[in-house]
């Protein structure tokens, strides 16, 4: 309804009112003079100003509310007692701005007062957080005091620094209030506290109710949160859209950059080693084949034939290396190329042949043994080696990324670290993957939350059960119920839900730290 239709209802119930009255209808053509477009120019432009005005005026207001607590001490001086705090001081403010035209009783006016008095107390928490610095208090403190209790940390820290944090942006908007505005801000660490830990249960129970697991959820949300390739990534995963054989290429690129960087870091640190031309004894590596030998023989007779064998090339690489220049290949550099070359005949064993791998680690180690009592700085280049070697036997058997492993294999293993259970080795698998993305730089996690929430039916025993579940919700609450409990069963739903929540995040985040803010002030209205 534009201006000029607005008059002319006026004049309708005007006339309707005189009628009820006994009075003429129809009102004198000099009572009731066509408007001008002038004065209907006028007054849009009075309606479209006058809800900026309320709001100006409540800033300002607000703004009023700080300035009359700080007319504190003059009272005090002055000896009058009575106008600390003064609502009458308040009062006097919102009839001078109603004065000149605005509402103190409309919204508009009402939330820019909050916002002024919450603009004027904002820094009220960093000054706090900056006098206890300087007078020594714990770091801990420090951070609750500057953030309002937000800063992780012990939960009685977060509640002192939300408590008086409140209570000062309280004091400054009206000192009567103070003790309501530390309650407040004391209140909020523990609310936020057990809101997180309703946020987790309810993950728990939907990665239940999907039968997808409660880490697929997860990652779904901290791709949306994440953006850019992960939340692609995860898109398009989900939705079916990527070749789901993309993620296991790249976990085996990431286990091959993982090597790469074993090789550099070992090239790096055997530089020392390698200036070290100090020529080292053979006669303890000689003395560790014998006794394998007569570990695993009776007699001269071979309890294993296929450890023997292994032995006798074993021994017949330690004598051609001892015939070899001891300056050139006797020396710590020399010796870590016979280790090499006995560690390749350990490799070439099958994992099975337990024997064989035994006794020629046997040697490998007392070749080992005999550089690190020449080189010290070799035990460390060895070490970090041996830790890397190690975590890359470990990814590669246990989620089955060797060349022997089929793709099929290798996907329901890496497809199982968003579940937490007895075949995932209750999250082994999972410490592995972290491993795997860290070092190896590219992201799976993503992809593999796309994948386990890609169907629109539950996973597992839950497809069995969750139409059962919905027919009895449906009976006892209805449709509405029904359609619920089908939706936070369909893992596709759910992941869809999860992942805007974590695009949706960093606004949220943004308004919780308003609302935190705001929360002691509010206390004190």
């Amino acid at each position: 309804m534009d201006a000029r239709q607005e008059l002319e209802e006026l004049r309708r119930l005007e006339a309707l009112e005189r009628k009820a009255a006994g009075q003429s209808a129809a009102p004198s053509p000099a009572a009731a003079p066509t408007p001008t477009r002038g004065e209907l120019i006028a007054k849009e432009a009075r309606d479209f100003v006058r809800p900026i005005g309320n709001l100006a005026a409540g800033a300002l207001r607000g703004a009023g509310s700080i300035g009359a607590t700080l007319l504190t001490p003059y009272d005090l001086l002055a000896g009058n007692t009575k106008s600390i705090g003064n609502p009458e001081r308040r009062q006097a403010m919102d009839e001078g701005l109603r004065s000149l035209g605005a509402d103190p009783e409309s919204m508009l006016y009402q939330g820019g007062k909050i916002a002024g008095e919450i603009a004027g107390t904002a820094g009220a928490g960093g000054v706090l957080a900056n006098v206890t610095r300087a007078a020594g208090a714990p770091q801990m403190l420090v951070r609750a005091l500057r953030t309002g209790g937000m800063a992780p940390g012990s939960m009685a820290a977060r509640t002192a620094g939300g408590a008086v944090t409140g209570g000062a942006a309280g004091a400054m908007v009206n000192p009567e209030d103070t003790l309501t505005s530390a309650a407040v801000g004391g209140a909020l660490p523990a609310a936020g506290k057990v809101l997180k830990g309703a946020v987790a249960a309810g993950r728990e129970m939907v990665g239940a109710t999907t039968g997808a697991g409660s880490e697929a959820l997860r990652g779904a949300y901290a791709a949306g949160r994440a953006g850019g390739t992960e939340a692609k990534a995860f898109r398009e995963n989900m939705r079916g859209n990527a070749n789901m054989m993309d993620v296991l290429d790249d976990a085996k690129a990431n286990l091959e950059t993982i090597r790469q960087n074993r090789s550099a870091q070992y090239r790096q640190n055997m530089g020392s080693v390698t200036s070290d031309k100090t020529v080292l004894d053979l006669n303890p590596v000689n003395k560790a084949v014998q006794d394998s030998v007569d570990r695993f023989t009776f007699k001269g007779q071979a309890r294993n034939p296929q450890v023997l064998d292994a032995l006798q090339k074993v021994g017949d690489e330690v004598n051609a290396w001892r015939q070899l220049d001891p300056a050139q290949f006797h020396t710590p550099e020399g010796l870590d190329a016979l280790k090499q070359r006995i560690g390749a005949i350990k490799s070439a064993a099958p994992i099975e042949a337990r024997d064989v791998r035994a006794a020629v680690d046997n040697v490998y180690n007392s070749v080992k043994r005999q550089i690190e009592a020449q080189a010290p700085t070799y035990a460390k280049t060895m070490k970090e080696y041996t830790e890397a070697s190690d975590l890359i036997d470990e990814i590669t058997r246990t989620l089955s990324l060797g060349d022997r492993a089929t793709a099929d294999t290798a996907m329901r293993k890496l497809q199982s670290i968003m579940r937490n259970n007895v075949n995932t080795n209750y999250g082994a698998r999972a410490q592995l993957m972290d491993e795997l993305e860290q070092q190896g730089g590219r992201q799976l996690r993503p992809a593999l939350a796309g994948q386990a929430l890609n169907e629109f039916m539950p996973r597992g025993i839950q497809r069995g059960v969750s139409g059962l579940s919905a027919l009895g919700a449906g009976s006892l609450g209805g449709i509405p119920a029904a359609v619920g409990t089908a939706a936070v069963s369909s893992p596709r739903l759910m992941g869809e839900a999860a992942f805007m929540a974590g695009q949706a995040d960093p606004y949220i985040e943004a308004l919780r730290r308003s609302l935190y803010r705001a929360a002691p002030v509010l206390g004190a209205q």
